[in-house]
């Protein structure tokens, strides 16, 4: 019989794994030896005990990874190499049955375990968003892309503009080339969120930009030469990703840059990015970023063929 103690003794690996600034996983770097804090139905287990408590994957309904610092907030410093939260199916079925028919008593000891274990997987658990992408007359937009600004997670828009992504509560969910369309997850179940009538501009007046040869190539060192002030600063995109002057090249510097970063001039921007990039756009996309838009595209066209 297989057992999960494997499981356990490789999550120390996922609990090491560096949190990029938006929340979401960025890079693995230098994996310690020192173990997270193992918590099993609500009750934190030492590493010796693990030996003797066997699980096996079928008893198993919930494994939730908490990172070093949100992890050390809640269970204090036994967890400030981050935290396993396992909830089994049994102790799971009771929460979730004390949680849709509580008794009409004050709950006593067992039952206030069960009420916690069902709190704590509410609120940390991950939901499903789902919704559609339509234009300002409320045409369905495909390929585009649907993005968690906290998880650094991403998704595209199927041929009539449905998008599914996972989500915590609080995280930003923006969409690609559309300013105004942010929201933010504001409840701990599943739920749908559309983005509809947003966009500015369209692609056309794009490729009109690029034949006009409004879009110029810049080298990476001019960055740092751009002006600090807000009223002139261009909006900087990095694998489509808006963000700051400081951010953009701390991020190129260390990534590997497909190509040359382009600036865009206010016309051609504008007519991509909307009214937020009125002061141009530079606009850069990672080695990795290209390779996944490669298959994607070859994807595509093994479909049509």
């Amino acid at each position: 019989m297989k057992y999960l103690l494997l499981l356990l003794f490789s999550l120390p690996l996922t609990a090491q794994v560096k949190e990029s600034q938006g929340g979401g996983i960025k890079d693995i770097g230098r994996i310690p030896n020192e173990p997270p804090l193992y918590i099993i139905d609500g009750k934190k287990i030492t590493k010796l005990s693990l030996n003797f408590k066997k699980l096996r994957p079928k008893d198993i309904a919930e494994i939730l990874v908490l990172f070093r610092e949100e992890a050390k907030n809640l269970f204090g410093s036994s967890a400030k190499y981050g935290a396993v939260y396992i909830i089994t199916k049994d102790t799971f079925r009771k929460a979730k049955a004390l949680a849709n028919n509580p008794p009409n008593r004050e709950l006593n000891k067992e039952e206030q375990l069960y009420a916690e274990i069902w709190e704590f997987y509410q609120t940390y658990r991950l939901i499903v968003v789902s919704g559609k992408v339509t234009d300002k007359e409320g045409k369905p937009l495909a390929n585009i892309r649907v993005y968690n600004k906290d998880r650094n997670t991403e998704t595209y828009t199927d041929s009539l503009g449905n998008y599914t992504i996972k989500a915590d509560r609080w995280d930003m969910l923006m969409v690609h080339c559309c300013a105004s369309c942010k929201m933010i997850t504001d409840e701990e179940k599943e739920q749908e969120i559309n983005f509809e009538g947003s966009f500015e501009g369209t692609y056309k007046e794009a490729e009109e930009a690029h034949r006009k040869e409004m879009i110029k190539r810049i080298p990476l060192r001019a960055i740092a030469q751009i002006s600090e002030d807000y009223c002139a600063t261009p909006l900087f995109v990095l694998d489509g990703m808006p963000m700051d002057k400081k951010e953009f090249r701390e991020k190129t510097s260390r990534q590997k840059i497909s190509k040359e970063i382009h600036y865009l001039t206010p016309a051609a921007a504008t007519a991509i990015y909307g009214s937020g990039a009125i002061n141009g756009v530079l606009v850069a996309v990672t080695e990795k970023a290209k390779k996944k838009y490669d298959k994607r595209q070859a994807r595509k066209a093994q479909k049509k063929q």
